[in-house]
Parts: C-alpha cells; sequence; structure tokens
C-alpha cells in the first residue's frame, strides 16, 4: 500500500500551493524541496508579484485569474493575513506596441472593469508618472501587488495545520512510476505514493530529463531606487504598473517592505545554469530600467537601494506547461511559468491537484505538452 496519495517534488510557489489544495481534501501528502519553503534562488524572491486581471498575454488566462482571486482571498481567510494590496494597475505602451490594447482587448471578453484613459487622465491622476501624450493607458481598479512571503508562508502553514509533510533540504535523487503508482528516492530514503506532482521550477528540466522540456532559464533583475519623494510612490497613492516601449517591458510598484521604488524589466535576461547563476548585482546592469525611471517617474533616482536576482524558466511560447506525464497518467508536470506565474499560484495548485486525482479532469489546451511536438 502506497504510503501517501500524493508525493510533490519542489515545494516552491506551485509545490505548495498544490500542497494547501491536498490538505484541504484531506489527503496523504509529501512535499519533497530541496533548499526551505520560502527562499531566494529560484522564482518567487524579491517581496512582491503583480496580480492584474486585464491580461495581455492572453484572454484564456482571465478564468483562471479570476479563480485565483478568490482563492487568495480564501487563503487570507484563513492564514489570517494580508496577501493581495489592491493598488490598481496601470497599463501603459508607447505607439507601436501592444501591451495596453491587449490587455483591453482580453478584458472586454470577459467584462473584467478595465477603464481606457487618455495620458493626460494618468497625469493627472497619478503626478508622479511623466507619460507622454502619443501613448495608451488603460487601469484595472482590481489589479494589485501581493506579498510573497505573507503568500508562501500562509500557505505552508496551511498545509501543515491540514497534516502534509513538508520536508526541506531534501534533494530528490531520482523517482519512477507505474500503473500501481509511484516512487521518488532521496539520498538516505524511498517514498512510495499513488501519484506524483513535479513542480521543480528552473530544475524542471532535470527532473524531467526524459521530457526533454523545451525550457530556458534566464537570470532577472529587480531593482529598488531612491525616491527623493517617498510619500508619492506610497501605496494609498501609487498603483503598479507596466509599460511597454523601446525600453523594455518595464514595471514597477509602490514602496513596501523595502525602502525604494521597485521596477523591473520582464524583457531581456542571460541565459544561466540554476545552479550556477551569477548572483551578484553590477552597478552598470541598472541602465536596463533607469533609462526609463530617470524620465517617466518624478523623483525617482538611479542610486539603487537593493537589487535581487531571480530566475524565469522560459518555454517558446511564454505559455505555462501544465499536464500529466505523456506516458505516465500518474505523473503531473508544471513548468515554464515565464515570469508571470505567480498569480494565479493557488489556481494552478488546484488544476495540478485535479489532473492527479481525477481522470476525467482535462489540461487545459492552452498549457498543454504536445503543443511543443515536432
Amino acid at each position: 500500500m502506497a504510503e501517501y496519495d500524493v508525493i510533490v517534488i519542489g515545494g516552491g510557489t506551485m509545490g505548495i500551493a498544490s500542497a494547501w489544495d491536498l490538505a484541504k481534501r484531506g489527503k496523504r501528502v509529501l512535499v519533497l524541496e530541496q533548499f526551505d519553503f520560502v527562499h531566494d534562488r529560484g522564482a518567487h524572491s524579491g517581496q512582491t508579484r503583480i496580480f492584474r486581471h486585464a491580461y495581455a498575454e492572453g484572454a484564456e488566462y482571465i478564468p483562471l485569474v479570476l479563480r485565483a482571486d478568490e482563492l487568495w482571498q480564501q487563503l487570507e481567510a484563513e492564514a489570517r493575513t494580508r496577501i493581495l494590496h489592491r493598488v490598481g494597475g496601470l497599463e501603459m505602451a508607447a505607439p507601436g506596441y501592444l501591451h495596453a490594447s491587449r490587455a483591453r482587448e482580453s478584458a472586454a471578453q470577459y467584462h473584467i472593469d478595465f477603464q481606457w484613459l487618455t495620458p493626460s487622465e494618468v497625469r493627472r491622476t497619478w503626478p508622479m508618472i511623466h507619460i507622454p501624450d502619443e501613448w495608451e493607458a488603460g487601469f484595472g481598479p482590481g489589479a494589485g501587488f501581493l506579498d510573497v512571503e505573507a503568500a508562501l508562508s500562509g500557505m505552508v502553514g496551511c498545509a501543515l495545520r491540514g497534516g502534509v509533510e513538508l520536508m526541506a533540504h531534501t534533494p530528490v535523487v531520482s523517482w519512477g512510476a507505474s500503473s500501481q503508482g509511484v516512487w521518488v528516492k532521496t539520498e538516505d530514503s524511498r517514498y512510495d505514493g499513488c501519484a506524483l506532482i513535479v513542480t521543480a521550477g528552473a530544475w524542471a528540466g532535470r527532473m524531467l530529463q526524459q521530457l526533454k522540456l523545451p525550457l530556458v532559464i534566464q537570470r532577472k533583475l529587480q531593482w529598488w531606487l531612491e525616491t527623493s519623494s517617498p510619500t508619492l510612490y506610497a501605496p494609498d497613492r501609487f498603483p503598479i504598473f507596466i509599460t511597454d516601449s523601446e525600453f523594455g517591458e518595464i514595471y514597477g510598484f509602490p514602496t513596501y517592505l523595502s525602502p525604494g521604488v521597485k521596477i523591473a524589466n520582464h524583457s531581456g535576461g542571460n541565459l544561466t545554469d540554476p545552479d550556477q547563476v551569477n548572483r551578484r548585482v553590477k552597478e552598470d546592469e541598472k541602465h536596463e530600467v533607469t533609462a526609463l525611471a530617470s524620465w517617466f517617474l518624478e523623483g525617482v533616482t538611479s542610486k539603487v537601494v537593493q537589487s535581487m536576482v531571480c530566475l524565469y524558466a522560459r518555454t517558446p511560447d511564454g505559455h505555462f506547461i501544465l499536464d500529466r506525464h505523456p506516458k505516465w497518467p500518474n505523473v503531473v508536470i508544471a513548468a515554464g511559468f515565464s515570469g508571470h506565474g505567480f498569480k494565479f499560484t493557488p489556481a494552478i495548485g488546484e488544476h495540478l491537484v485535479l489532473l492527479a486525482l481525477d481522470s476525467h479532469e482535462q489540461p487545459r489546451r492552452l498549457f498543454r505538452l504536445n503543443r511543443f511536438a515536432k
């Protein structure tokens, strides 16, 4: 008899979300994580992540983010902590760039509140933003940011209270599956289960070598820049923002937890190895964000208050991989979140669990692995 109903390899963002969902279902669960359950080695470092409903990356994501919104609120109630800060979200694009208009189009399909604004209206409402007259802009009042540590710690606490066994600092050496069940080996133990969920982040390619997943790992930088007017950028006065222009897809946050305005570039990023990534940030690398921030944001200087490295595991089309293993249906894989997965976390965890437990649950077409078949 299997010791566990489900074993989860990787206790990062999506692994711990799966654990929380499994705990609510009363399942026997083991989660194996090579680091700690909140760490700075993978994709979720940097304190905050954007949350938004009007999704430029495709309207297909909107049902997932709406479900995530419900689950984030559920987690806040269960963990008794604030996770989602609804400060609103601005999407802005220079002429010839499509992020803002695509957000508007996707919002219209699902009747999401997304207000199309003129640049003068943006400047009047948020005078610290120097948006040019020829740009486009839209505002989502339900958008905002997620507190990463509160979110992950909340799910960890709920999973533990639900009886989930969490093993930190326990790398997986190998795993296997058959029609009878699954097994996972660490350096000193073997564990048996009925189903397996693999959510190994930047290490997914190695953990699923036989699938030859089309993933590249990118080193990404996050910056906190000094501002001469800190009160202008407080959460009650400043929204999250995304810009699309010749400078890249630059996005940012109000001041929160750390001094300075957090800002980063979703575009670009050097390829790296997750075990050998250079975590030292050079001063001259800040140009990727200061080139825009120096004129776009009132009082934001080029002085770096803090910086941090995180990892993107990118797929060729930028969409996730959420599917069953093509050979073993009792093995579920989640990978390639391409730098925009965190907002969906609890909904993705729920979907992975259903794929593992319910043979009738179908993977969403957008995220199926076979889309990469030659």
